[in-house]
This record gives structure tokens, sequence and C-alpha cells, in this order.
């Protein structure tokens, strides 16, 4: 769902990616912007060379925080980066969702959507009341069991992937929806994606691409041993639950490819939405889902 809100804004967060002098560069002009409107900065303190760009150009008017209190202590985050950057912070957002503004200073930035050109503008007019667009995303929630044991819990903004390591063996998985029996396959793994996640690592498996708003799942195998698997589009309103039944070799549960934890024979994932809130994303005005994705993935173009 996408909508106009005039946002409430006390305190603005920063997040900026490692390694990366523009991007540094950019954050301390837009830390100058958000200051002079009398906002607050709060700065996430995992890129040293950001931290001593905006302490040196703004000195103690930029306050250095853990990035995981970011949600907590903020009303809008602005991220200068990819789109890994974007879930490293979107994937905090288990207590409280605030607007995530991505300015993409990476590649493809499916996620950070706004211009490097357009960033000002629309920060500027955001901190002045003008109505943002916000696209709300859904989250998944995601568990996997050992047993009675939960070995990890968390919630995923783009994907949650079950595959196999480095030897080359499939693996054998069962699928079930809400306690029903959907199929058990082999493959090299499976990917439940969220509809923001479809245009990512699901596409390249062969997934479809499914619109923001629509309260779906998708299920997509990797390489599997049947002409007959094809990607499964579900409601999110299911529990899916995925059982290893094979493990000849070593296997990962990764969440957003971004944390990642070692499956045994017998684990089960459990996928179902997150009910909490959704994901806040701020999107450009001047732009909408079909215009980026032609723009990212020349769709619909000829070759």
């Amino acid at each position: 769902m996408t909508k106009f809100t005039r946002l409430k804004i006390r305190n603005v967060g920063l997040v900026v990616r490692h390694h990366q002098p523009l991007a540094d560069a950019f954050a301390v002009d837009l830390a100058g912007v958000i200051l002079a409107e009398g906002f607050p900065v709060y700065l996430a303190d995992e890129s040293p060379s950001a931290v001593k760009a905006l302490k040196k150009a703004h000195g103690r008017k930029i306050r250095v925080v853990p990035k995981s209190k970011l949600p907590a202590i903020t009303d809008l985050v602005v991220v200068l980066g990819g789109d890994g950057t974007f879930l490293s912070i979107a994937r905090l957002m288990r207590s409280r969702s605030v607007p995530v503004l991505g300015i993409n200073m990476g590649q493809l930035g499916f996620l950070t959507e706004i211009k490097k050109s357009e960033a000002i503008q629309t920060l500027g007019s955001i901190m002045k009341g003008v109505p943002a667009k916000i696209s709300e995303r859904a989250l998944f929630d995601v568990t996997l069991k050992r047993g009675n044991e939960v070995i990890y819990r968390g919630p995923i903004v783009n994907d949650a992937v079950i595959s196999k390591g480095a030897i080359a063996r499939i693996i054998g998985l069962e699928v079930a929806a809400n306690g029903k029996f959907i199929y058990d396959f082999r493959a090299d793994g499976i990917i439940v994606s969220t509809p923001t996640g479809s245009t990512a690592y699901s596409l390249a498996a062969g997934g479809p691409i499914i619109e923001p708003s629509i309260c779906a799942m998708i299920l997509t195998a990797i390489c599997p041993h049947s002409l007959t698997q094809r990607p499964l589009v579900i409601p999110d309103d299911a529990e899916i639950a995925i059982t290893l039944k094979q493990r000849p070799g070593h296997v990962l549960l990764t969440l957003d490819g971004q944390d990642a934890v070692d499956m045994k024979e017998g684990d089960v994932v459990v996928i179902k939405r997150f009910r909490k809130h959704s994901l806040k994303i701020v999107s450009s005005s001047s732009r909408d889902y079909f215009s980026v994705l032609r723009e990212k993935l020349n769709f619909g173009m000829r070759t």
C-alpha cells in the first residue's frame, strides 16, 4: 500500500555504507541540511570513515550511536548506500517501524530508489512538512526449530533461503502450508520471498515479479531435480513449514543475505507474515513501481 503522509519528525538517523568516500562526503552535506532545519542527527557507528567525516564537519552536533538503537530514537532513517545497507537497518524494525529513505549510492538499488540528485530536495520537503510518499511493505517472521528448541527467530524484508553448501549434493525438502502437505522435492534449495524480495534472488532463480502491495508469499525452488517444479505463489496469511529431510552436506538458512544459520536434518523452518507492523519506505514521488522496474531491469524493453 502506498500513501502520502506528513511525517512528524523530531530526530533523524543516518546509516552510511562502509568504505565509500562518495557516501561519506554526501552524508556530510545531508547532515548539514538536517541540522539547518533544527533536527538532531544520530549517526550509526558502524562506518568509521563516515563518523570521522561527519564529526570533522559538524562536531558535537552529530550524535554517534549503535545502529540497533536508531529505530527506537529516531522518526526517520536516511540510508546512503545500496540495498544491502538498506536491509541492514530495515531488518532492525522489530519493535518499532520508522520510515526509511534510501539514497542509492550502490549499483542496482531497488530499495534505495531515491537518486542522489533528488535526495536533498526530497529530504528538505519532508522536514518542511510536505507529505511524503510512503510505501508499506510486508515483513515475514522466520523461525528455525530443532525439535522443541528455537534456534533462530527474526524478520525478513526480502527472503529466507535454505541452500546447500559448497559441495554439489542436492538436499531433500518437504513443504507444508497451514499443516497441509504441498510437496517434497530434491534441489539445491528453496527461496521463500516477500513481494518486495520478488525482484531479488527469487527472480534470478526463475520466480515471478510480484507487485509489492499484493499479499503473497513466493516459493521458488533452486535448481530442482524435476522438470515439473515451478514457482508457487500463495496468500501471505498462510504459515509455511519447510522440513530438511535429507542433508548430505552443509546446509544453511540465510536471511536477507545477511544472517546465516547452520541447519541439521529434521530442522523445520516456519515462515509467516510479521503482524506487528509493516516496513515503511519513503519512495520517489516522481516514479512508480513499474517505472522503477523499467529503469532497474529494463522491464518490457526490447533487446
